[in-house]
């Protein structure tokens, strides 16, 4: 049994035991969250040594992306740099200090000066400027067509162009008497006559085509454009050349030159291009027929707008230098026209004859020619058909000039 003074001293002893025990477990806690503190800064420090190692990595991947780079130049052989023979930029790029302290982590990026001027190439195949390539195709300029204008034209669905062309028409229409002027009944009337003759011309083929790869007319669409468009011009400047001078044979349209009446040189004889021209008019008006039009070289027009009065006389014959207006002679519009030849003239009538037209002009393309489809190759066909008629050849009057 413990006394009371025992007793005591123990409950004392007790609570000096648990103020012990919450100070060591105060302690305790301070402790931990200091290690707790200790292991957060590890992380943090770790993280951050990570990250610098993934910094380093990718500039190291960077650097060595350069360096290849740069090499590669130098194996090409691109000369971008003016008198640096010997000069390795490769290896200077890699001694330079600012490449060191990058592959250290130091620094993120490094630039090095070159003292040596870059320079460009001149002429065609620039390495550094790309040439500036403009559009569509310049070609020479077309000719202005004229004659299909100033002429009659309609269809046909024939390959031949029939028509009946008087021949002779004998006139004896005159007064019905015999015997004496009484006598005015049971007489016999005079008699005329009219012939005619069959006359026809031919539908004419003018055609021509050009090769081309089936890849650059599906590539480029400019040349396939430019191809239609001149295969087209020279299908219709031929046309032309044929409706003047086409000799009718050989598969040739009757050209109006071809088929006209020729120009008589009379008396007196005429001094100038001017009175030739007044002189064929005259020529078709005898022959009852009246031409409304003429057509000449730019050469022969030029030549007759210039001619002047005389030697003191300044003063045009024709020719207004302040006139605009459609060229006239004699009241006839000019065509003027590279078509006809110069010192050559054609006047006539637009109602004597016509164009008939059995297939318009159109462009075909097609890979059923020889060895196209091996060679993915197209031919490209321009095609008309076409005949011309002239009803009565006196009204087309030609000549020189």
């Amino acid at each position: 049994m413990y006394t009371k003074n025992e007793q005591l001293d123990q409950a004392e002893n007790l609570v000096d035991l648990k103020e012990v025990e919450a100070a060591i477990v105060l302690k305790f806690d301070e402790l931990n969250a200091t290690h707790k503190q200790a292991q957060g800064e590890v992380k943090e420090l770790g993280d951050a040594h990570t990250e610098t190692v993934s910094k380093l990595e990718a500039l190291n991947k960077d650097y060595s992306e350069l360096y290849d780079r740069v090499q590669s130049i130098e194996q090409k052989g691109i000369k971008a740099i003016e008198n640096s023979a010997g000069f390795d930029i490769g290896a200077e790029f890699a001694a330079f200090e600012g490449v060191e302290s990058m592959r250290n982590g130091k620094q993120q990026s490094a630039r090095m000066e070159l003292k040596t001027a870059i320079i460009n190439a001149t002429g065609a195949s620039q390495p550094l400027v790309a040439a500036d390539r403009l559009g569509g195709i310049a070609t020479t300029p077309n000719r202005v067509l004229r004659i299909r204008d100033i002429l009659p034209s309609s269809s046909t669905s024939s390959n031949l162009v029939e028509f009946t062309r008087e021949n002779a028409f004998t006139n004896n229409a005159g007064p019905t008497v015999a015997g004496s002027p009484e006598a005015f009944e049971n007489v016999t009337k005079p008699e005329s006559a009219i012939t005619f003759t069959l006359a026809s011309e031919p539908v004419v083929t003018l055609a021509h085509w050009i090769p081309a790869s089936k890849q650059v007319m599906g590539d480029s669409a400019d040349l396939a454009a430019h191809i239609n468009n001149r295969l087209l011009y020279g299908l219709k400047l031929k046309e032309e050349t044929q409706l003047l001078l086409g000799s009718a044979a050989n598969g040739e349209l009757n050209g109006l030159i071809t088929l006209g009446t020729a120009f008589t040189v009379g008396s007196p004889t005429e001094t100038n291009e001017v009175d030739i021209i007044r002189k064929a008019i005259k020529q078709a008006h005898v022959g009852e027929y009246f031409p409304d039009f003429c057509v000449l070289n730019p050469s022969d027009w030029y030549d007759i707008e210039i001619r002047k009065v005389g030697t003191s006389d300044d003063r045009y014959v024709v020719g207004n230098p302040r006139d605009m207006g459609v060229p006239v002679l004699w009241g006839l519009p000019i065509v003027v026209s590279n078509s006809i030849t110069a010192g050559t003239f054609l006047i006539g009538s637009s109602m004597a004859c016509a164009i008939k037209d059995r297939e318009q002009s159109s462009i075909e393309i097609s890979r059923e020619d020889g060895t196209n489809f091996v060679k993915n190759m197209v031919t490209v066909l321009a095609e008309e058909r076409l005949a011309l008629i002239a009803f009565r050849t006196e009204a087309f009057i030609t000549g020189s000039l």
